[in-house]
């Protein structure tokens, strides 16, 4: 006999996969959370298979992203998790192109500290 749910109960316990590699704008939802600097986020995304060095529509990568922002965490964690810091767009732009001195150190250092 199948047990029946009332439509709370099985929303609660039924999650349909979500695609963390969809774009919205143009952008992926890893670019958005690193662009503010939202570093949970960041890290839950990666966790779910984000791709780490997708371009957007910008052609930046998240790292990029996080770097001309100065979110010195989300770089960080981007770099543990293997972000290509060498990545340039087609004008030359990369993370290397960031005003703050912290993330400069982070990318220059031979592992993120």
């Amino acid at each position: 006999m199948c047990r029946r749910e009332t439509a709370p109960q099985t929303s609660c316990t039924y999650r349909p996969k979500e695609d963390v590699n969809e774009r919205l704008d143009g952008r992926y939802p890893l670019h958005y959370a690193a662009d503010f600097g939202h570093l949970k986020v960041v890290e839950y995304l990666l966790e779910k298979g984000a791709d780490i060095n997708a371009k957007d529509k910008h052609e930046l990568t998240s790292l990029m992203c996080a770097s001309l922002e100065g979110h010195c965490d989300c770089v960080k964690i981007l770099l543990e998790k293997g972000a290509d810091k060498n990545i340039k767009t087609e004008s030359g732009t990369s993370a290397f192109d960031s005003e703050y001195p912290a993330v400069l150190e982070l990318l220059t250092s031979p592992k993120p500290k």
